[in-house]
């Protein structure tokens, strides 16, 4: 066979084969764009409601995608798929609005990482394959890097909750101590009428200390 008719017949081969793969993965693949899309709505809400609804619909584009992913039969997508699902189930349901934004945000990278091993896939990269260490160095970086990034926003989250409640235990304490000094004490040298105001305001204070008392036992204190 001539060189320019090999030429033709690998050209050939090529195109067919980048004609048939790619079709195996564009079922899949379009559930998982379904899924960065209703991310993405996610992230544009105004208020907590639309936020929740279109992570959830983002969850259930995955979902849907899982019965094609046998189809692809592309490496670790699978697990990344189930790591953005994890995380989409975060959002549906949050402590708060910024809680929600987090996860939300977290699970449109993790499908952003699916849609481009899907993409590798297609091209025919391996996303198995040993790389070389001065290869693999501008990659772990960046995954340090995002991870770091995701540990600041989390903690930004943590602490917001946290002052915000340390802000409503100082308040609640604060309101025990203005009310305990409104309360006078037992007159010496009698009884008091267990029916009277000042006795069922000190059983009020008692409960209360027993109170704040297991609440520092619960928390390790002492």
């Amino acid at each position: 066979m001539a060189p320019k008719s090999l030429v033709l017949v690998a050209l050939a081969f090529f195109l067919a084969i980048q004609a048939t793969y790619p079709y195996q993965c564009d079922n899949f693949y379009s559930k998982v764009t379904y899924a960065l899309n209703h991310c993405k709505k996610a992230m544009a809400a105004t208020n907590f409601e639309h936020q929740m609804y279109y992570a959830e619909r983002a969850w259930e584009a995955l979902e849907n995608a899982k019965s094609f992913m046998d189809e692809c039969d592309c490496a670790k997508t699978e697990d990344k798929t189930i790591d953005a699902m994890e995380t989409l189930d975060k959002a549906i349901a949050p402590a708060d609005w910024e809680a929600g934004r987090f996860f939300t945000k977290k699970g449109m990278a993790e499908i952003s990482e699916l849609i481009t091993f899907i993409d590798q896939c297609t091209l025919g990269v391996s996303t198995t394959a040993t790389v070389a260490e001065d290869e693999a160095t501008p990659s772990v970086k960046l995954e340090t890097g995002s991870a770091n990034s995701m540990e600041l926003e989390m903690v930004k989250v943590f602490e917001k909750h946290a002052n915000d409640k340390l802000q409503s235990a100082e308040q609640a304490i604060q309101n025990l101590v203005e009310l305990s000094k409104t309360i006078g004490t037992t007159p010496l040298g009698g009884d008091e009428d267990p029916n009277s105001l000042s006795a069922h305001q000190k059983a009020y204070l008692d409960k209360a200390k027993k109170l704040l008392e297991t609440g520092l036992k619960n928390m390790g204190g002492q």
